[in-house]
């Protein structure tokens, strides 16, 4: 004679699991914090041209001190 045989409830919380919680939430809001910084900071670089390779002869103050011979320039290599 059994009875109700309401089962036993609810196990009783996890003291640890609340504070797990926490701090994977922490960790997950310190890597969407960097990561949208990072991205900002590449947005930033893009905009303000600080971004890429920059090419050595092209650029304002590129070929300066590169001197060549007269007889290695030609229209066909455009001076080299």
């Amino acid at each position: 004679m059994c009875g109700s045989g309401g089962g036993g409830g609810t196990p009783p919380p996890d003291p640890g699991a609340e504070a797990r919680k926490k701090q994977a939430l922490e960790r997950e809001q310190a890597e969407a914090t960097e990561l949208k910084e990072k991205q900002y900071e590449e947005r930033v670089a893009s905009v303000y041209g600080r971004r890429g390779r920059r090419s050595l002869l092209s650029g304002s103050k590129g070929g300066s001190g590169f001197e060549l011979d007269r007889g290695l320039m030609s229209k066909n290599t455009l001076g080299a």
